[in-house]
């Protein structure tokens, strides 16, 4: 059964394309199963019934904007990736009036690899219940508290930059969560320095330097990266340490001032770095 907001998106996508506004309009589609979506444009109005918002709609649209550059594009946008958006405004990387933004209420998404941790088992089914998460695992029920299952991100999110949205969705969204989004930075920094170097090797020796985290970050947008290796260049295929450190700190100082906490990087990484603690450190030692 489709939500409220879904049915919202539904709606207004298929207006905006029948009306002529719009080339495409851009959203999430179901996966193979409950826990994945997957970004996806609508061209038609008879496209619009395949747009899906659910609790694990996680992936950040604005990178899916910048390879629509060009054409009138809507988009239902989580405050998340709202502000990667406006990012990609200022810096020129698109163009304002050929987006039609829509604000879409948001209480913060689940994170799918918490999900299937408690399921103990192929989930079926999920749904939201107030402050409770009905998981469907074959013919069994669970129930689980929703806040243990957010994602890091969404604890303390900060609402979107409503000025720049052409219209709003309505819901009755309950006030995010409380927290601190720097507490797993503080945390690091709580440890000596032989600690932190041993935490960081640790992390980065599993790195295969896949680009992953280059690739689906909205704000990689230069079209030759300076600090990536030729596929086959030694230092790549060596993984040396030097090289690893080198591409994440050079990429995070890149990124400083630009980068809006989507937390991409770490999502897609498939060795489980916690590649959004460099980025949040140098976000932190900003504000402070």
């Amino acid at each position: 059964m489709a939500s409220l907001i879904e049915e919202q998106i539904r709606m207004r996508a298929s207006n905006l394309l029948a009306e002529g506004r719009i080339d495409g309009f851009v959203g999430y589609r179901q996966g193979s199963g409950p826990l994945r979506v997957a970004p996806f444009v609508a061209r038609a109005p008879a496209e619009v019934e395949k747009l899906v918002w659910n609790p694990v709609c996680v992936p950040n649209l604005a990178g899916v904007l910048r390879k629509h550059a060009g054409q009138r594009v809507g988009v239902a946008l989580k405050a998340c990736d709202t502000r990667s958006v406006v990012e990609l405004l200022r810096l020129r990387q698109l163009d304002r009036e050929r987006l039609y933004l829509i604000g879409v209420p948001c209480r913060g998404m689940l994170g799918p690899e918490k999900v299937a941790a408690v399921a103990a088992g192929r989930v079926t089914g999920l749904a939201e219940e107030g402050a409770e998460v009905v998981i469907s695992v074959g013919s069994e029920t669970l129930r689980h508290e929703r806040a243990g299952l957010l994602l890091a991100k969404c604890a303390g999110c900060t609402t979107a930059p409503t000025e720049w949205f052409d219209e709003t969705l309505e819901e009755d969204v309950p006030a995010a969560l409380p927290g601190d989004r720097f507490a797993a930075v503080r945390a690091l920094e709580a440890l000596e320095a032989a600690e932190r170097m041993g935490f960081w090797q640790q992390h980065f020796s599993r790195c295969t330097l896949c680009y992953a985290c280059q690739t689906v970050c909205p704000l990689c947008f230069c079209k030759e990266c300076a600090l990536a290796l030729e596929r086959d260049d030694p230092r790549r295929l060596a993984r040396e340490p030097a090289s690893v450190f080198a591409f994440h700190l050079m990429r995070a100082y890149h990124l400083a001032e630009r980068c809006t906490g989507c937390d991409e990087c770490e999502r897609v990484c498939p060795e489980d770095i916690p590649l959004s603690l460099i980025c949040r450190k140098l976000e932190l030692d900003r504000l402070e």
